[in-house]
C-alpha cells in the first residue's frame, strides 16, 4: 500500500494532548487508504512542558512502518514539522495590550510623518506647487494641505487593503503577507537549529 502525506499548516495543540496521530499532522492521500493509517501515533507528548517540538520525517516513517510494515510513505513536502503547544486560557488584558500597541504605533507613525515633512520642508514644497498651479503661494494653502493630509491617510488605508472589506477579502494585505513570511522564517530557523 502506498500513501502520500502533505503536512498541515499551523500545527497548534493544547499541552494536555497525549498523542499526536498521523491525521493530526498530515493530509493523507489517497483517501481510500486514510482510514487504515490515520490513527497511527506519530509522537507521544503526554505531559509536555515545552512550547514547541520538531517532528522529523524519518521518525514519521519509522512509526508508520512499525505499525504497518507494508505501507510505503511518500511526502509531498520534505520539511520537518514544527508543532506548537499552548494552554488555552482567556486573556483578560488582550484589549489593553492591543490598545497600548496601537497607540504606540500611531504615535510612532505620526512622528515619522512629521519628521519626514520637516526634513523635506513640505510647507515650502506645497507653496511651490500652489504657486505653479494658481500663481499664489499662500492663497488656499490650508485647503491644499487638508486635501494632502486626507490623501496620505487614504493612501495608507488603501495600501493596507482593508478599506473595502468585500473587495479586499480575496487577497491578503501587505501586513498579513509580512507576518506570514516572518512566521515561516521563524519556523525554518527553529527546525534548522533543532537539527544541530
Amino acid at each position: 500500500m502506498e500513501i502520500y502525506l502533505k503536512p498541515r499548516k499551523n500545527l497548534k495543540f493544547e499541552k494536555k494532548i497525549k498523542d499526536l496521530r498521523l491525521e493530526d499532522l498530515f493530509y493523507i492521500y489517497p483517501s481510500q487508504n486514510e482510514e487504515l493509517v490515520k490513527d497511527i501515533v506519530v509522537a507521544h507528548v503526554n505531559g509536555v512542558n515545552k512550547d514547541y517540538d520538531v517532528i522529523e520525517l524519518g521518525d514519521v516513517i519509522s512509526r508508520i512502518n512499525n505499525q504497518n510494515s507494508y505501507v510505503k510513505v511518500n511526502f509531498l513536502e520534505f520539511d520537518d514539522l514544527l508543532v506548537h503547544f499552548d494552554n488555552p486560557k482567556k486573556d483578560n488584558l488582550l484589549f489593553v495590550r492591543v490598545l497600548f500597541v496601537c497607540t504606540i504605533l500611531f504615535l510612532g507613525a505620526g512622528m515619522a510623518i512629521i519628521n519626514f515633512h520637516s526634513d523635506v520642508d513640505m510647507t515650502k514644497s506645497h507653496k511651490t506647487i500652489l504657486r505653479i498651479l494658481t500663481g499664489s503661494e499662500t492663497k488656499n494653502l490650508l485647503f491644499f494641505q487638508i486635501a494632502y493630509s486626507l490623501g496620505i491617510g487614504s493612501g495608507v488605508a488603501v495600501f493596507y487593503n482593508k478599506v473595502l472589506p468585500n473587495f479586499s477579502k480575496s487577497e491578503p494585505s501587505p501586513l498579513e503577507l509580512e507576518v506570514s513570511t516572518f512566521k515561516n522564517e521563524v519556523q525554518s530557523y527553529i527546525i534548522e537549529n533543532n537539527k544541530q
